[in-house]
């Protein structure tokens, strides 16, 4: 049986693990000793499967899924599902996870491509914007370094890492998310609206953020329609709501949601001179 320290061994080789890491907070404080012990031998069979898949077709995300499936059930079979309450982050951070093994081996082609090391995913706190914070109109005139970052924690982004520079004087490391996700276990009417706004701030900061939410079940009323918003999809891979969340995560509703990412990357972002020329139309269809 596998005990925490290959879990703690696995964390140092890769720190975006974040249910590995969720984990060891868990054994550290003791929390469930005995059944935590069994999960961990579980997940790190999980997670061996998972990192074994190397390749970014249809079949990769069909195994990933199922990997994903054996999880969920083997905590939902043991009746663990709320061994854990929300705050420990405990099952939010099982997807969390998934995502990022699920782009980890395209995220790692693109870096390779553009021989970038700026590029990145996992977790991210994603800028919004910058504002300036002079003391006095003296200040607001002769320094340069009264400013200050809005961010917006991301459960899961594609980014690339920014320096702002200004007056050659101050500088800011910067997160700018590509894509951006928003796991939820599942969505009510007050989390949608918390979507909505998030959406709103991050695409002030980069309009061209795919931003997306991810969730296990919906269960918002039908009569409320989140097109209107800066959502550019809700996936909801259980195809329910949250009375019968233990269905399967469905294959195809993840399938549709990789795709739609992996084929935003590929697409140019901007292109009027092309599609008033070959479409007559200004904007580009997102939704």
């Amino acid at each position: 049986m596998r005990t925490i320290e290959d879990i703690k061994k696995l964390l140092k080789e890769d720190s975006n693990l974040i249910h590995a890491s969720n984990l060891c907070t868990r054994h550290k404080k003791k929390d469930h000793p005995t059944e935590l012990n069994e999960i961990i031998s579980q997940y790190y069979d999980y997670l061996q499967n998972m990192l074994a898949v190397k390749t970014t077709t249809e079949a990769a995300v069909r195994k990933r899924v199922k990997y994903l499936n054996q999880y969920y059930d083997f905590i939902h079979k043991k009746g663990w599902d709320n061994l854990y309450n929300p705050q420990t982050k405990f099952r939010s951070t099982i997807m969390e996870e998934f995502l990022y093994l699920l782009f980890k081996n395209d995220v790692d082609k693109y870096r390779r491509k553009y021989k970038s090391t700026n590029l990145l995913s996992g977790s991210a706190e994603a800028y919004t914007n910058l504002f300036f914070t002079p003391r006095s109109f003296e200040n607001f005139v002769t320094k340069s370094d009264e400013i200050g970052i809005n961010e917006k924690d991301q459960d899961y982004a594609i980014y690339r890492k920014f320096t702002l520079t200004i007056d050659n004087a101050h500088s800011e490391e910067i997160q700018v998310p590509a894509v951006a996700i928003e796991t939820k276990r599942y969505i009510d009417k007050t989390m949608l609206d918390s979507i909505i706004a998030t959406a709103e701030k991050l695409k002030s900061g980069n309009p061209y953020t795919l931003f997306l939410a991810v969730a296990e079940c919906y269960n918002v009323d039908e009569t409320i329609d989140p097109f209107y918003s800066r959502i550019d999809q809700i996936y909801v891979l259980r195809k329910t709501k949250r009375e019968d969340e233990w269905k399967k995560i469905d294959v195809d509703v993840v399938l549709r949601m990789y795709n739609d990412i992996i084929n935003y990357l590929n697409r140019p972002w901007s292109d009027v001179a092309k599609r008033l020329s070959e479409e007559g139309v200004i904007f580009m269809k997102t939704k």
